[in-house]
Formats: C-alpha cells, sequence, structure tokens
C-alpha cells in the first residue's frame, strides 16, 4: 500500500519566510510591550481606588 505524503509543494509554499517570522515577531513584541503598559497602568489605578477606598474607612 502506497502512502501519500500530507505535506505538498502547494503546503510548503505558504510556509512564512523568515524575513516574514521577524516582522511578525517585532509586531507581536510591541503588542506584549503596549499591553504590559496597559496591566501596569491598570494596576497603579487599582491601587489609587483601594488607597480610596482604605482612606475613606479610616
Amino acid at each position: 500500500m502506497v502512502k501519500r505524503r500530507e505535506d505538498s509543494i502547494k503546503e510548503m509554499n505558504k510556509r512564512k519566510s523568515n524575513e516574514q517570522l521577524t516582522r511578525e515577531n517585532e509586531e507581536l513584541r510591541a503588542k506584549v510591550a503596549a499591553l504590559e503598559e496597559q496591566v501596569d497602568n491598570t494596576n497603579l489605578a487599582l491601587c489609587d481606588v483601594y488607597e480610596q477606598m482604605i482612606g475613606g474607612m479610616e
């Protein structure tokens, strides 16, 4: 019985080049940095809210 490979030339041509992968990696790193900054800002805002709540209870 002959078994055909699933990785045809057409599928191989769909693979990304190193340049495409590098560009995508840079874009993803920029997005991660932006999201990290948003999380930091959210944490600071939550700390402010917590401090206001604690301050109002004393």
